[in-house]
Parts: structure tokens; C-alpha cells; sequence
């Protein structure tokens, strides 16, 4: 009791810790959610353009809470910090007792598994990002454990409420659906033929939560699938390469913890000896495939391994307790533990997050857009977390996340550039006629850096009808910015 009292006071204080040190960090797609809700409490609907119906953020139920959050007058910003802060410390604590889900596993086995999900730079940024990262672990966690401890004799009820998690889950993000179905077709094939009929129950529950909102989904959107996916992803095989390049990014801060998972005579041993763990092991397994098929991420912090970060630290706890005893146990632990806090000054976790100046640049220009261009101006930028939340002004998100054209037109090399950095179409930006312009990031460039920057630089009619205008802002920071000439009105 002590070891595991010891090492939950330890992991939240490595979480309070880093939490502070980041600060003021908000990750600026964060801005894309608080701007659909602000839309949705103003009678816009739940776009990011009035007008425009675009799904372009990730998580319904996140736009929802803080749509709910907004509509109580809380500061939507710090609200989002505390929610994700709030499901950070759950997924902690809901490690910590991992072991009463899971016959098989010790105390001191979950204890180690919450010293590890506590100190490594994979999970510990997201709480204070102020997007659904933490939420979204939490509930891949519980439904995990939920199912592992009433798989085989769970009731229809149980199965119920395992259905009506997954629906949740997925409710937080579509890849919810994915370990849902990893933990019915376990259950399915690992169970007597007589007992699989419990399933149904399960997957009436999750269905009764999902089909309302897919149809819904249609018919406001006229999509299946967010915006967001249609713009980040596409199947070419260099996206796949792209993917495997981002399993080694986060195999190197994550190293020890994945090391014993990674050795096959280790893995043999503990899948053989406990099949409980059998259906963690394959949600870790099957949801690394899905990051490698869809290509990675840019971001800092190998955020898409963060959901499962909690079952795989259970997993690594689980092989070490099994594999090492004593001392030598004990110098892993202890070695891993030491390893992952060197690991969060790695230059793409702590260092990029504390420098990274798209967020802070980008509500500076976006306050100085509300306050110099007029109130019906558009701006097309590749920034469209901060800058169109601030400025209020409408947006062409040059990036597609929040652009169904963009996000929808086929590119012919997906998986070679930048994740999410992949769709443009100049002409169709320049034919909008947006009275700014913005190239690259949040304090924009004057020469072409993204790809709808290059084909916009591209077209003669760029450079006859916008010029460039360098602009300091109260800061001292110079914003450039592409403005329309006034001779051009006429053609409005």
C-alpha cells in the first residue's frame, strides 16, 4: 500500500511539476475547438465559418464541454487546462489500480506501470494542451480494464456498460471504435461458442450512442468521417514510411519502457503465461499499426501514443515483474524512471513546446487583426488554431483541417511532407479572394514555405493583386502579411 501510495503522490507531482513549467503553453489546434464552440453558444451552429459546415475539429464531445463550459462564463482556455489535467491525474490513478482489473497482476506491478505512465514525456504534456488527449486516454484505459475484468464472466449488463464506454470513447475520437473492435473480436475468438451471444449486447449499446450521432454527422456535414481525416490522410506507401519514421521519434524517449516489449522471447513468455494481458497487448499492438497506416504526426511529444501510453506502461510493468526479480528489477525500474525525465528535455518534447511560438505570436496578430481589418475581412492563413479565434475574422484554413475543398482534393505525393501539411490548392484560395494572406506559420514570411504557399506564388495574378505588408506589433515581433491592393476592389 505504501509503494503504490508513494508512487501516485509521485507520478501527480511530476505531473503538477512539468504542468507548471510548460506554462502558458496551449497547443493551437486547441483554438479550433474553442472557436466551434464559441460559434455553437452564438447561433452559428457548430462550424468554424458561419455559414460553412466543416467538421474540422477531432472531438465531439470535447467541443461539446467546452461549448458547455463557455455557455457557464467559464475561461474556455482554463477550463480546457483543467479538464485535461483532471483526466491526466484519472489515468494515473486508474494505472495505480490496474491490478484490480486485471487477476494476475500485483499491486507493485501496477505501481510500477503508474512510476512509468507518471515520469515519461509522451504523457505528461497533454494534460495542459488544452485538446482531448487525456480524455480520450482515460477512456481507451477504462474500457480496456473494464473488459479484461468481466470478459469471461461478465453479465449482459456488464457487456452493456462496456458497449456504452466504447461509445463514449468513440464519442471523444473516431479511433475509439478501433480498440472496441479489438476487445470484441477477443472476446469473440478467445471465448466458448455459447457464451459470445453476451457481444451483442455490448455492440447494441455502443451503437445506440454512435448511429444517432453518425447520421447526424451526414447530414450536417455530408461526410462519414471528420474533415480532418480527409485532410491528413491519404494511401500512398510513403505515408506508410512516413509512419514507420514515427515509430522510431517515439521509441527513443520511450525506449525502456517499450524495451521488454519489444524482445520476443520476454513477449512469448508473458502473453503464454497470463492471457489476460493478451487483449492489452493487441490493443498496443493494433493501434501502432493504425499510427504507421495513417503516417505519423509532427507534433511534439509523439502525441498519438499518448491513449495508450496507461496500457502500455501496464504492459512494460507486467513484462519486467515477470522477467526480472530483486535488485535487478528493481535497478530497471529505477534506471527507466531516471531515463524518462532525461528524456523530456529531448529537443521535440519539452525544448519545442516551451519555444514553439505559433500559439503566443498567433494571439498577438490575431488581437491585431480584430483591432486594424475590417470586421467582414478574410484571411487565408496556415495558422488556424489562434489567429482566427482571436481576430473573430473569417478564415480559409489553407491546411484543409477546416476546409472540406482542400481536405477532399487528391494529392498525388501524400506521406513526403509534413503530416497535416500535405493538402493545398492556390487557385482555389486566390479565386476566394481573401483580403490577407498569410504564408507559413503565425508571424508569417514573404516567401512560400507550406505547399499552398508555393502554388499561390506561383500564379501571376498573386503578385498583380496583393502586396506585402511588414507590420510590428505591440511586441516588437514583426508580423508579414500578403493585403490585398486596393486597386483590385472592383473585381470583388
Amino acid at each position: 500500500m505504501v509503494l503504490r501510495y508513494t508512487a501516485i503522490a509521485f507520478a501527480l507531482l511530476c505531473l503538477l511539476l512539468y504542468s507548471l513549467y510548460v506554462q502558458p503553453w496551449v497547443f493551437d489546434d486547441a483554438f479550433i475547438f474553442f472557436r466551434y464552440a464559441e460559434n455553437l453558444n452564438s447561433g452559428n451552429g457548430l462550424v468554424f465559418n458561419a455559414g460553412e459546415r466543416v467538421e474540422g475539429y477531432t472531438s465531439f464531445l470535447w467541443v461539446i464541454l467546452m461549448a458547455l463550459g463557455d455557455l457557464a462564463r467559464f475561461d474556455i482556455i482554463i477550463l480546457s487546462k483543467i479538464m485535461g489535467l483532471i483526466f491526466a491525474c484519472g489515468c494515473i490513478i486508474l494505472t495505480a489500480y490496474s491490478y484490480k482489473f486485471i487477476s494476475g497482476i500485483t499491486p507493485a506491478t501496477s505501481s510500477i506501470a503508474t512510476l512509468f505512465l507518471g515520469t515519461t514525456g509522451i504523457f505528461l504534456p497533454w494534460g495542459v494542451s488544452g485538446i482531448e488527449t487525456t480524455m480520450f486516454a482515460f477512456f481507451v484505459l477504462l474500457m480496456v480494464l473494464y473488459y479484461i475484468s468481466i470478459r469471461d464472466a461478465g453479465s449482459r449488463r456488464d457487456f452493456s456498460f462496456l458497449g456504452a464506454i466504447a461509445g463514449i470513447t468513440t464519442l471523444i475520437r473516431p479511433e475509439g471504435f478501433l480498440i472496441f473492435a479489438v476487445l470484441i473480436i477477443d472476446r469473440i475468438f478467445r471465448s466458448p461458442a455459447g457464451k459470445r451471444s453476451v457481444c451483442l449486447f455490448s455492440i447494441i449499446f455502443f451503437l445506440a450512442l454512435i448511429i444517432p450521432h453518425f447520421i447526424w454527422r451526414f447530414t450536417y456535414y455530408g461526410y462519414p468521417l471528420p474533415n480532418s481525416f480527409y485532410a491528413k490522410v491519404g494511401f500512398d506507401f510513403s505515408q506508410v514510411l512516413r509512419g514507420c519514421k514515427y515509430i522510431v521519434k517515439f521509441g527513443i524517449p520511450g525506449l525502456l519502457i517499450i524495451l521488454p516489449l519489444i524482445d520476443p522471447s520476454i513477449v512469448y513468455g508473458f502473453l503464454k503465461r497470463q492471457r489476460l494481458v493478451y487483449p492489452i497487448f493487441m490493443v498496443a499492438l493494433i493501434y501502432t499499426l493504425y499510427i504507421i497506416f495513417i503516417g505519423g504526426d509532427y507534433m511534439p511529444g509523439a502525441r498519438f501514443f499518448t491513449p495508450v501510453m496507461p496500457v502500455v506502461c501496464i504492459l512494460s510493468a507486467y513484462a519486467i515483474s515477470f522477467t526480472y526479480s530483486g535488485k535487478i528489477k528493481t535497478f530497471f525500474v529505477s534506471a527507466t524512471v531516471i531515463y524518462n525525465i532525461y528524456m523530456l528535455s529531448f529537443y521535440y518534447i519539452t525544448p519545442q513546446i516551451i519555444t514553439e511560438p505559433v500559439t503566443e505570436a498567433g494571439r498577438e496578430v490575431g488581437l491585431w487583426l480584430k483591432d486594424n481589418a475590417a470586421p467582414d475581412a478574410v484571411i487565408a492563413t496556415n495558422t488556424a488554431g489562434s489567429i482566427p479565434y482571436y481576430s473573430g475574422l473569417k478564415t480559409i484554413d489553407m491546411l484543409g483541417l477546416n476546409d472540406a475543398h482542400i481536405a477532399h482534393k487528391k494529392m498525388d505525393d501524400m506521406g513526403v511532407r509534413y503530416a497535416g501539411h500535405e493538402k493545398a490548392d492556390g487557385r482555389y484560395v486566390l479565386d476566394r479572394k481573401p483580403d490577407y494572406i498569410q504564408f507559413w506559420s503565425s508571424l508569417g514570411w514573404e516567401t512560400p514555405v507550406f505547399r499552398s504557399d508555393e502554388e499561390l506564388y506561383a500564379i501571376p495574378e498573386f503578385h498583380e493583386k496583393y502586396e506585402l505588408r511588414n507590420i510590428i506589433l505591440p511586441s516588437g515581433k514583426k508580423l508579414m502579411l500578403f493585403e490585398r491592393r486596393k486597386d483590385t476592389d472592383q473585381d470583388l
